[in-house]
């Protein structure tokens, strides 16, 4: 029998000719009607590969004609499915990896070396997934398989192509098109995640009037600045916001819960911020975020550093400190290398972590290995890199970012955990092939101006909005969280992983990154990984079909 254990709330179910389809993400309703009219699979993937948004489609069939299972990906959903044989030798899909673990046995959840080695070096699992037994749907991959295949089949299907016809100066005319088409099918439902940013920010008019908005807070004084950002932004756009107000000290608490609801390491620090805004906010189960606009538009701190050496480079640079000029040429040299080489700038993106310790400890052979890996997986997916050396870099590092930093599928799998959908807009087909059209790196610095597509609309939308102040990212203080804070105790608690590298004294000491990578998989090995009793998200609803010979079933069961 062939399942679906379904935890996004808001799929879309549909019965139609012998098939059961899984509709999610932002066209759901329009492939529903496509598949009403009596679409196939390949015509209604073609429709999903025309439309703006980002999703995933899975099928169902007890035809004769067709597989029993085919999904696909779109290029640049952050709709994750999980597929696996269960203990049991049953095939099964899902969207929320908590439910595909709960279908193993505990014996049958071995973690393999590579998953390690990736969650070490970039506290995330690209490409792959923390189990040998439960393999990941890659973006813009179709999945066909039928009972009695050992492995399934997959296949790139679609890849991003350019907006032609774009300038750094018309851009946002465009995006404020592409945002409101995205945005439509649910601007009469969801709620705005409002941290005060642009990202969030912009997508505010795109909404129902009045927005109804949220913002997670806890009282960590490091980031009162962000608190004051979004109570200034929620009395610009002039919402009906609710906040849900946390305590520091039940940090570690709620991270715990948060793993537990994942069953996944958690990737990043902000992880229970999400995770308490689903459980604790009273408005709608959709919840719109800004996230992913970085990761198109922005680059931040890697690429500033980046592209103040380059600028630099002809002069007879020479900082008055002599640690500066070694930085320099350190970075310079970085730039000077292809763009696909391990030790090159562009890799460096989406890494987290100590790099020598973690390189030390794996060896720089699999480190070079993993590293050409995301490159390839990256830039199979877009279209080639132009331009100069940085612009090269810049253009690796960005997709690098975009495909293999995976923490918005990790907030939107701990949504569907708690019953919510997290609804990106910024990570829609049409945005990403509208930042593709501009060259590097003019989409994302212009004039001088970094970020400047989103910007110049925020200023249409809002001109009294203060762009000059300084960014925040809603991360906690790993160092003093780690030292002297919540998580100051999390070793006595949880063992170090086996895999930690072998580095003289304190790891927090070392490398606040690097200890905060080690106690997420720690939580989760002890917690999660090891649990006999785990069970799939209790909302979780249950879509299948039995054989040839039998129609589908006509009920959707909840777990």
């Amino acid at each position: 029998m062939a399942t679906v254990l379904l935890a996004n709330p808001n799929a879309e179910v549909v019965s139609c000719d012998g098939r059961r389809w899984i509709l999610c993400g932002t066209h759901r309703r329009a492939l529903r009607s496509e598949i009403e009219d009596g679409a196939d699979f390949r015509d209604v993937k073609a429709r999903h590969d025309s439309l703006p948004g980002e999703g995933t489609i899975i099928a169902l069939s007890t035809r004769a004609d067709e597989p029993t299972i085919r999904a696909h990906r779109g290029i640049t959903s952050a709709y994750e499915v999980f597929y696996c044989l269960d203990s049991g030798g049953e095939p099964v899909l899902t969207d929320l990896f908590r439910n595909a673990l709960a279908r193993l046995e505990p014996a049958d959840r071995t973690v393999p070396e590579r998953a390690k080695a990736a969650h070490l070096l970039y506290r995330t699992v690209p490409m792959e997934s923390y189990i040998e037994r439960i393999h990941r749907l890659g973006h813009g991959e179709t999945l066909t398989w039928s009972p009695g295949e050992t492995t399934p089949r997959t296949e790139l299907t679609e890849t991003l192509e350019p907006e032609r016809g774009l300038s750094p100066t018309s851009a946002h005319e465009r995006l404020d098109e592409v945002l409101s088409a995205v945005c439509a099918p649910v601007a009469e439902e969801g709620s705005l995640m409002l941290s005060g940013g642009i990202d969030s920010t912009v997508l505010a008019p795109y909404m129902a009037d009045p927005t109804e908005s949220v913002t997670g807070s806890f009282d960590t004084p490091e980031l009162e600045f962000e608190r004051e950002y979004a109570d200034r932004a929620a009395a610009l756009v002039e919402t009906d916001r609710e906040i849900v107000e946390m305590s520091e000290s039940s940090y570690l608490e709620r991270l715990e819960a948060a793993v537990d609801a994942l069953g996944m390491p958690p990737h990043q620090l902000q992880t229970p911020t999400f995770d308490g805004i689903y459980r604790e906010y009273d408005g709608s189960d959709t919840l719109v975020s800004g996230q992913v606009a970085d990761a198109v538009f922005g680059l931040s701190g890697q690429l500033d550093v980046a592209r103040t050496v380059w600028r630099t480079r002809h002069l007879r640079y020479a900082p008055p400190v002599f640690e500066k000029l070694q930085r320099h040429r350190s970075e310079l040299e970085k730039l000077t290398r292809h763009p696909s080489d391990p030790d090159g700038q562009a890799l460096r993106f989406a890494l987290y972590t100590n790099r020598p310790s973690a390189v030390d400890a794996l060896g720089h052979r699999e480190y070079a290995r993993r590293q050409r890996e995301r490159y390839t997986y990256a830039m199979d997916r877009v279209s080639d890199a132009t331009g100069d050396s940085y612009a090269r870099h810049a253009h690796v590092g960005q997709w690098v970012d975009f495909f293999c930093e995976d923490a918005v599928t990790v907030w939107r799998q701990a949504g569907f955990a708690r019953g919510h959908e997290m609804y990106t807009p910024f990570a829609g087909k049409a945005v990403a092939e509208l930042a593709l059209g501009l060259d590097s790196p003019d989409r994302y610095v212009h004039d001088g101006e970094p970020k400047h597509v989103p910007k110049r609309l925020l200023g249409e939308w809002y001109p009294d909005y203060d762009q000059s102040k300084p960014k925040g990212n809603g991360n906690f203080p790993a160092d003093r969280f780690l030292s002297s804070g919540p998580l100051a105790s999390i070793f006595d608690r949880y063992d170090v992983p086996e895999f930690a590298p072998d580095i003289p004294g304190e790891i927090v000491d070392r490398s606040a990154g690097l200890a905060w990578n080690l106690a997420g998989y720690a939580i989760w090995r002890d917690r999660v990984l090891r649990s006999d009793d785990l069970e799939p998200a209790p909302h979780s609803r249950t879509v299948s079909v039995s054989d040839r010979a039998t129609a589908p079933r006509s009920d959707i069961e909840s777990v």
